[in-house]
């Protein structure tokens, strides 16, 4: 943890340096030992998911068994609507927030299979969904609770407004300063409050280089939009890796935090 906080007063003294196209040529290496894992827990993920979520959905509507597709899509326009109002907005923002913070959960396992690739070691399944049966798991559920809470409160008081694209810039912006809380949590070892802090003040202090990595990797990884599902389970498993490889190249990842 000393090497960290060295480290880190490092980067906000003196920056740090690296090349997109390096990060990018590491962490296809990475993608390559990993990405079987990761599509076939999303897979896994999104059954579980679209399960629960059919079964909530029925119980917030009341979709009787007779109902035609037309009066089941008028119920969810219905529904829609109504979303930005008490007491359905307190129910969206629950909804929104667990659902984001056990992502980053499961997405906290995918970074740790990709550190399992970095050194050289067999990345297990068990190890995807490790951190939902442990302390760190815990840390990262609260951090990223707690970022999608001020956001979703946010983007509903800016939706009021018809300030959508402001949102939705907004929600970005969050999300590349706070891109390394998770990592922080699960190999530095620090509180969900420390790691939303360091993280935003590593990116402010050099975000050009970091935006722009970004922002290049989100247009090769929803480029497989243009193969429908099947391809974005393909390119997807690629952003975790490149999210990791510039934890790893800017903040660094060692030996001891990978025996924790």
């Amino acid at each position: 943890m000393t090497n960290l906080k060295q480290t880190i007063q490092k980067i906000l003294h003196e920056g740090y340096d690296f090349q997109p196209f390096l990060i990018m040529r590491e962490a296809a290496t990475y993608y390559k030992k990993t990405i079987l894992l990761v599509v076939v827990s999303l897979l896994l993920a999104f059954f579980v998911a679209s399960f629960l979520g059919s079964i909530a959905l029925t119980q917030i509507i009341d979709i009787n068994e007779t109902a035609t597709p037309a009066e089941i899509q008028e119920k969810l326009i219905e529904l829609t609507s109504k979303l930005t109002q008490p007491p359905l907005l307190y129910t969206y923002l629950l909804f929104a927030v667990l659902f984001s913070a056990l992502s980053s959960v499961l997405i906290a396992g995918f970074y740790k299979i990709n550190a399992e690739a970095a050194l050289g070691q067999t990345p297990r399944f068990s190890s995807v969904f490790k951190y939902f049966f442990n302390l760190k798991g815990a840390y990262v559920f609260v951090a990223q609770g707690l970022i999608t809470l001020f956001f979703t409160t946010f983007s509903v008081l800016l939706k009021e407004y018809q300030l959508e694209m402001v949102s939705i810039i907004i929600n970005w912006l969050i999300n590349i300063l706070t891109i390394f809380a998770t990592p922080l949590i699960i190999f530095g070892r620090m509180s969900p409050f420390a790691a939303i802090k360091t993280s935003i003040q590593v990116v402010n202090k050099q975000p050009i280089p970091i935006i722009l990595t970004v922002v290049l990797n989100y247009f090769l990884v929803f480029s497989g939009l243009f193969f429908f599902l099947v391809g974005i389970l393909i390119t997807l498993p690629y952003l975790f890796s490149i999210y990791f490889t510039l934890y790893k190249q800017i903040i660094g990842y060692n030996l001891e935090e990978a025996k924790v």
